[in-house]
């Protein structure tokens, strides 16, 4: 079952590839893979916040994350409810792609701005395309988020420090995300939210998520700080484990 989904995935990525060439022709010789890529974690925890750090327009419908909120309270006690007050209902969307130059810096853009005159000017020498979902955490979305989830090619896991149930959510939400890529592919981890004091970051949560630092990111997605990190870390992870497979 599992080699029948890989080969499904492989012509689907050759497919879009061809396609993308045919549009793009300049981008012949330096294209370097087309993803999917899903970043997914529990609500709240900064998915859409990251996505929009990299295109403020992405597709997406929000819903309120609470049923009922009583903001006179709200305005008496501004701490009541100190996360944003809407969730993600479908899933965000963008395409976005890694530009890495000669002196292998690199650089992620919204797909749309790509064009010859900027491969010129910036002497790009390779270009991944990797479509971005964001999932909704919230368990009333789970059979969306389980079609967002599927094929995937990697998973960016945005992890939340202030949980109070940090490990057993964490636990609980990845078997669900390995449930639904159907697959075993790449995950790398980043903890969100350190713009904010005393959050434990990558060096306090390694051993106790049982991760490797190789795996595991500090960034700050209401910042965009560090969230490109991540990404270029899963891509690299991505198309190591390609190589090693088509030997």
């Amino acid at each position: 079952m599992t080699e029948d989904i890989e080969l499904e995935v492989k012509k689907l990525r050759i497919l879009t590839a061809n396609n993308v060439l045919n549009t793009y022709p300049y981008l012949s010789g330096k294209l370097r893979g087309v993803y999917k890529v899903c970043i997914t974690g529990n609500s709240g925890s900064g998915k859409t916040t990251m996505i929009r750090c990299f295109d403020p327009e992405a597709h997406g419908r929000e819903v309120p994350r609470y049923f009922y909120v009583d903001y006179e309270m709200l305005k008496k006690n501004p701490d009541l409810f100190p996360e944003s007050n809407t969730a993600t209902q479908t899933f965000d969307f963008t395409v976005v792609a890694l530009l890495l130059d000669g002196d292998s810096k690199a650089e992620i853009i919204k797909f749309s701005e790509i064009s010859e005159e900027i491969i010129e000017q910036k002497k790009v020498k390779w270009v991944t395309i990797f479509y971005l979902f964001g999932t909704p955490g919230q368990w009333r979305f789970k059979d969306i988020r389980a079609f967002a989830e599927r094929r995937s090619d990697g998973v960016i896991f945005i992890i939340d420090p202030i949980d109070s149930k940090l490990k057993e959510n964490f636990e609980d939400f990845r078997e669900q995300v390995i449930k639904n890529v159907e697959r075993k592919v790449p995950i790398i981890y980043a903890i969100n939210k350190q713009d904010l004091p005393n959050v434990f970051g990558a060096k306090e949560l390694t051993a106790e998520l049982k991760l490797s630092e190789k795996e595991l990111f500090d960034m700050s997605a209401l910042k965009c700080q560090n969230i490109a990190k991540p990404i270029i870390a899963l891509i690299k992870k991505m198309q190591e484990e390609e190589l090693g497979k088509k030997k």
